[in-house]
């Protein structure tokens, strides 16, 4: 199979998937809450995932430093040919004949004191663990965060395709009446030009809006992890008037909440602590190493064999010096053997060994590696603290931010309201003046765009507030639904 075909195959998979997982958060209508949308990001979003891949590593590796403390068990066979002189493992005897040999060993090793490095390594893994799943929290806190922020682009852009969509049927309205009052000669030509001008700048600002929205949805659906589609859509609520729910907790409140509850400042915390047993860690370089350790061999030899002295049957053999008469009156008679062929199974059986014993290594002088890595450490530990405290300072800083400009926000939209309801009356008041011509067009416009200007600000400030407030309930640990 070609990799164009399996690349093919693997998109098509993956809209498949795409598609079915925004089925399932949204339900059969596709239509997403902005609590469906934040329980499917916190388990879908691409970030998530991997933070939650890290925490499955972490997790390996507290796993693998508590089978540290179990023996190391190793097993091997060789099997040579030999040619020339050599020694026989079987005998230790030097041949100088061909032959093979073979043998087998089973080693086994456990650490009995390392200077407290594996104990260490065991408590500062599980503090990483801890501290991985804090991580997976955070993850899935920022992308909330996100969602929140997404949801609220939609629903304020939504509320400017409205006001610009009703902007642009009061110009058309009005510019129908100026038509008929330009037939019947009431009004000059440049009145009509002036609201087909308008009517054409209404219409920009409503594709501007209708635009808005659009990347709005798109970035929504991409922090959602999903492909994207023209029948996404999200349910509207009733969100309270920036007036019928003001700020009534200060933001050192907030704060002293979100140290507590807060997954970043708990993760930053706890890898101040795994410093700390790092720091132990690389400390424990300078004890001694106390080991045990067993083993199990035996060999086999092509060359050995066994011998059997023949019955009845001698081979003289003189010894000494000879006589004058070259004679040698000393003779020994030593037994004739036969040789008989040494079974690879009997020679792996009959030449086990054994052996079992302690090792003892004592540091004396490393290049001062241990010296090094403990001097790191300290530097490291030094860095988590001051990660810490830059988390608190952020933390500070993003909720105090908030809470100001959830504040400003809320003046802001009171004076925007004020502001609406005074240029709304005056549009009010112009169109009939406009349709009496006692102002122009020129006139009328400006005051239209007065009001439409008062629209815009009133709903930003009122989509700001919400955000900044639920930025404020998330820190406290506060439902952020509507």
């Amino acid at each position: 199979m070609s990799k164009k075909l399996l690349l093919v195959i693997g998109l098509s998979l993956t809209g498949m998937a795409g598609a079915m997982a925004q089925q399932q958060g949204a339900g059969s209508d596709n239509v997403w809450s902005l609590e469906e949308a934040v329980s499917y990001a916190r388990a879908n979003n691409l970030q998530v995932r991997r933070s939650m891949l890290t925490n499955e590593l972490a997790r390996t590796d507290l796993t693998q430093s508590k089978f540290g403390r179990l023996p190391s068990i190793t097993g091997g066979s060789s099997y040579n040919f030999n040619f020339g002189t050599y020694v026989d493992p079987t005998t230790s005897e030097l041949r100088s004949e061909e032959s093979r040999t073979n043998n087998w060993q089973l080693n086994a090793n456990l650490p009995l004191f390392a200077g407290f490095q594996q104990v260490n390594t065991i408590k500062q893994n599980e503090i990483e663990l801890r501290a991985s799943e804090q991580d997976v929290l955070s993850a899935q806190n920022d992308i909330t965060i996100q969602i929140i922020n997404s949801y609220l682009n939609i629903l304020f852009a939504d509320e400017l395709i409205k006001i610009s969509q009703q902007t642009k049927d009061l110009t058309q309205q009005q510019l129908d009446r100026t038509r008929i009052l330009f037939k019947a000669g009431s009004v000059a030509e440049n009145a009509v030009l002036d609201l087909e001008s308008q009517l054409a700048a209404d219409d920009l600002e409503l594709i501007n809006a209708q635009n808005q929205r659009d990347f709005s949805r798109l970035t929504l659906m991409q922090v959602l992890n999903l492909p994207s589609s023209d029948d996404f859509r999200i349910v509207v609520p009733e969100i309270p008037e920036p007036d019928q729910d003001p700020v009534l907790i200060n933001g050192q409140q907030v704060y002293e909440v979100a140290l507590q509850t807060l997954p970043a400042i708990q993760g930053a915390d706890l890898r101040v602590l795994s410093a700390a047993r790092g720091l132990e860690v690389a400390r424990g370089a300078y004890y001694p190493r106390l080991s045990m350790f067993a083993g199990y061999n035996t060999f086999y030899s092509s060359a050995r064999d066994f011998r059997f002295p023949i019955e009845g049957v001698l081979q003289p053999s003189p010894i000494g010096f000879t006589d004058s008469q070259g004679t040698n009156p000393f003779i020994v008679y030593t037994p004739v053997t036969r040789r008989e062929t040494y079974a690879y199974l009997d020679q792996l059986k009959d030449g086990v060994g054994k052996n079992f014993g302690f090792s003892l290594q004592v540091p004396i002088f490393n290049g001062m590696q241990v010296r090094s890595n403990v001097q790191r450490a300290k530097l490291q530990q030094r860095d988590a603290q001051l990660n810490a405290d830059i988390a608190r300072n952020n933390l500070r800083q993003t909720i105090e931010q908030a809470y100001v400009d959830a504040v400003a926000a809320q003046r802001r939209y009171s004076s925007a309201k004020e502001q609406l309801r005074a240029a709304e009356k005056n549009y009010s008041n112009a169109q009939l003046r406009l349709n009496s011509g006692v102002i122009n067009t020129v006139d009328f416009n400006i005051i239209a765009n007065t009001y439409r200007a008062a629209q815009s600000n009133l709903m930003q400030a009122k989509y700001e507030y919400t955000f900044k407030l639920k930025v404020l309930d998330f820190y406290q640990g506060e439902d952020i639904s509507f």
